[in-house]
């Protein structure tokens, strides 16, 4: 391969192959190319496309193929790329770009992930239908998925070549959850949708169906009216199948979940659930994400591609009220789809959580089971006091927060609006805070936030600095240092990590950095008045 740099003008489709070339625009970040030096290798591409074309005169043309940094694309060609495709696409520094050229006109381009029908991209049934007691060597087992060997046989160059010469069309991105389903779930006027979130019965461990029924009975114990409940898990209703894996001795086994379960966590059943949601007119509903997760969305049951936030943005626009509160990894990605949202996990780290063994499920502090057991609180102060104030959603997030294992670092829709307005003021974020600096600082903030900051700083020096940046990093060191260790308890895993101290004081010294400059914003104030609601005062409309 050779480095090209050169302007071109966005065109039409191309006459003939003969005159065409094929660019490979990558960074040194790209996450694809090795995977495509494999298809490159398998194919047999090398230097140049063999691509069978009736228009050229033997029949077949040979169409090079060229690499080129995408530092050194021109500004000019930079320019007439698709906003998806091009700069400013969020994924633009990751993937690989293929660009299509005709005598100095780009005919279409895109990432090659596009060129494969993802649709196509299913579980096999070996994984999603495993025995009770599976050998070792068992396909359900598996934690890898089928991903690389889909993408090893479906991605190609001849796609791109297809649609420069007009043989078939650009393939329209996939939405498997579109918030449009034919049959949406019927809600009610207060409703809570339970999402257990996995992709196969291994992932979906022991851990995510015991938090559902222990959520469903903390917010059944409280007097909040009549709720509608909608669970989606596992192979939904009316499907028999191990859904579930847990350890005995040591070794992973399946079984079917002791769960009522109203539609399959797959794309049509979550769609069927948040359809309905989104189309109940003025409506109070909380949605509840237990399960797994990633950084490029959460999975759906026996399926490889993700639900994005950006699939579930229309949930901001819904006829009625939706909060959201996830328990999963990367879940703060989630933290701008509904009116206001408190999340387990930062958009970049991972939850504490989906243990397989009852003995760690009971020894985990686990955002989730924090929550809650502070939101459907009815504490010692409200029951001998009418006057005394509920708690709010906000409370409860603090609560949790305050309690997580070291390295934790939890999310509010606030705290996405907080990171957003310091990425554009960076100069305004202070390096550091003391803790004599958050400490003093208490007059400023609500009840729970006081008792937040006792915890967090409990047996810190004055003087020492809390860094308002690196938490994350932070986070991926410690959480490396606990890759073998899902089954231990909480007290054990914060003795691995050995941290000088709670990461999530940084978030709530953010926070505290942010409030102090007096920021006018709008939208902050109405995530703010929405996370401050208790859960009466939310289902209940007031």
């Amino acid at each position: 391969m050779r480095w090209w740099m050169a302007g071109v003008v966005l065109c039409g489709l191309a006459s003939s192959a003969e005159a065409l070339e094929i660019w490979l625009a990558s960074s040194e970040n790209c996450n694809s190319c090795a995977l495509y030096e494999r298809v490159a290798q398998q194919r047999g591409y090398g230097s140049a496309l063999r691509y069978a074309d009736p228009a050229s005169s033997p029949g077949n043309s040979r169409i090079p193929i060229l690499a080129i940094f995408k530092s050194a694309l021109a500004q000019d060609m930079l320019a007439q790329l698709p906003p998806d495709v091009g700069p400013n696409s969020p994924n633009w520094d990751v993937t690989l770009t293929v660009l299509v050229v005709d005598a100095g006109r780009v005919i279409t381009s895109g990432n090659i992930a596009d060129s494969a029908d993802n649709t196509e991209l299913t579980m096999p049934r070996a994984v999603m239908f495993p025995p009770a007691a599976p050998a070792d060597d068992d396909a359900s087992l598996s934690t890898q998925g089928p991903y690389n060997e889909f993408f090893l046989s479906h991605w190609n160059l001849e796609y791109f070549v297809d649609v420069a010469l007009g043989k078939k069309p650009k393939r329209v991105p996939v939405k498997l959850v579109d918030l449009a389903s034919a049959t949406p779930a019927v809600l009610g006027p207060r409703n809570v949708v339970l999402w257990g979130s996995a992709a196969t019965p291994i992932g979906n461990s022991l851990f995510i169906p015991m938090r559902v029924t222990e959520i469903r009975a903390a917010l059944e114990s409280q007097k909040l009216g009549s709720l509608r409940y909608v669970t989606v898990f596992g192979h939904g209703p009316g499907v028999e199948g191990n859904d579930t894996s847990y350890i005995v001795d040591g070794h992973t086994q399946f079984k079917r979940a002791d769960l009522h379960a109203d539609y399959a966590a797959d794309a049509a059943g979550l769609n069927s659930a948040l359809t309905g949601v989104l189309r109940a007119d003025r409506a109070r509903t909380l949605l509840v994400q237990v399960g797994t997760s990633g950084p490029t969305g959460a999975p759906l049951w026996g399926h490889g591609l993700p639900v994005t936030a950006a699939d579930l943005e229309p949930l901001k626009g819904a006829a009625g009220k939706v909060v959201m509160v996830s328990g999963a990894c990367n879940g703060g990605q989630f933290a701008k789809v509904a009116q206001c949202g408190f999340f387990a996990a930062h958009p970049d780290v991972k939850a504490s959580g989906c243990q397989l063994s009852p003995a760690a499920l009971e020894t985990s502090d686990d955002y989730l089971r924090l929550f809650f057991r502070a939101a459907a609180a009815k504490t010692t102060a409200n029951a001998r006091t009418r006057s005394a104030p509920a708690v709010t959603l906000y409370d409860a997030h603090w609560y949790a927060s305050a309690r997580l294992e070291d390295h934790q670092l939890s999310y509010t829709t606030t705290d996405a609006l907080i990171d957003d307005y310091f990425a554009a003021n960076p100069g305004k974020l202070p390096a550091t805070m003391t803790v004599a600096q958050i400490r003093d600082a208490v007059r400023t903030l609500l009840p729970s936030e006081v008792a937040a900051v006792v915890v967090l700083t409990a047996g810190l020096a004055d003087d020492r600095p809390i860094p308002l940046t690196g938490y994350v990093d932070a986070n991926h060191a410690a959480d490396a240092k606990l890759a073998a260790s899902r089954e231990l308890s909480s007290a054990e895993r914060n003795q691995i990590t050995a941290l000088p101290y709670k990461l999530e004081l940084a978030l709530l010294a953010r926070r505290l950095a942010y409030g102090a400059l007096h920021v006018a914003d709008p939208q902050f104030a109405a995530a703010t008045k929405c996370e401050q609601q208790s859960l009466a005062t939310f289902f209940s409309g007031r």
